[in-house]
């Protein structure tokens, strides 16, 4: 009898201990305490499909892009993020869905700067894949809980400037072992897809990106091990005329899918 109290004991502690385990909060940042670099490897597909008036069908392009992705850790706590070495496979296509022509081109060095411990940017990059890379939750959370992480996106009319704005809604889902390191495990829900723009404007748009992406942070030494992004993009816009029918319009469609996956950190 004695024994099987014991037993209940310790199974209870143990319970006990992993619930603990369970509700601990986690502060999810980015180690930039020492500067060194983070090599990653990177990898972007994408699918596009663009109509205007008159095509028969719409215009197809496929690219796949392969390189390097630096995160170079500088003073005060911010780094600079780089693509190197990458090489970008266009195809195109007929209005029939065959494969028409391909091309290879090897692009210059692009570097975005000031990433924060949080995984945000000072200045809103351009390409918005570039802001869901390394997205963290900027409070603290237990396993279970989510946050929306505020998101624009920049876009251009006319020589105007107006954003596009969501979020990446991060759920904290639980802790996976990886090559010996215990990661979190976050979950992303992608939407960014409200555009307020005047409505005297001649034109008209519409903007919606849509994904989600799986996000590895090492929990110990607070880097990403690993990530994998997919989202949808579409977009329209058509000019006001007194016969919206026949108004000259734009449609297009775009699926990317990115993978980044840590090679060496370099001291």
């Amino acid at each position: 009898m004695k024994k099987l109290v014991l037993c209940l004991t310790l199974l209870l502690l143990a319970s006990c201990g992993s619930e603990n385990k369970q509700s601990e909060s986690t502060e999810f940042v980015l180690d930039f305490s020492d500067q060194k670099n983070y090599v990653y490897s990177y990898t972007l597909s994408s699918l596009s499909e663009t109509q205007r008036n008159g095509d028969e069908s719409p215009n197809k392009v496929k690219s796949e892009t392969n390189g390097d992705l630096n995160i170079e850790v500088k003073k005060n706590n911010v780094a600079d993020l780089s693509l190197n070495n990458h090489k970008t496979i266009l195809t195109t296509f007929d209005k029939n869905g065959v494969k028409n022509d391909m091309v290879t081109n090897t692009a210059q060095t692009i570097v975005i700067q000031n990433l924060n411990q949080k995984g945000r940017f000072e200045n809103n990059p351009k390409d918005m894949m570039f802001e869901l890379i390394f997205a963290l939750p900027i409070s603290e959370l237990k396993i279970g809980e989510t946050e929306k992480i505020p998101m624009q996106i920049p876009y251009d009319i006319d020589g105007s400037k107006y954003f596009v704005k969501g979020f990446n809604e991060i759920e904290y889902t639980g802790k996976k072992m990886i090559d010996g390191m215990e990661c979190a495990v976050l979950n992303g829900q992608i939407d960014i897809s409200e555009l307020d723009i005047p409505e005297e404007l001649a034109s008209s748009h519409e903007i919606t990106s849509k994904g989600k992406g799986t996000y590895y942070y090492n929990l110990k030494d607070q880097y990403f091990v690993s990530a994998e992004i997919s989202i949808n993009m579409s977009m329209s816009m058509s000019l006001k005329t007194d016969d919206p029918e026949n108004a000259p319009f734009t449609n297009s469609q775009n699926s990317n899918q990115l993978k980044i996956r840590l090679k060496e950190i370099v001291e």
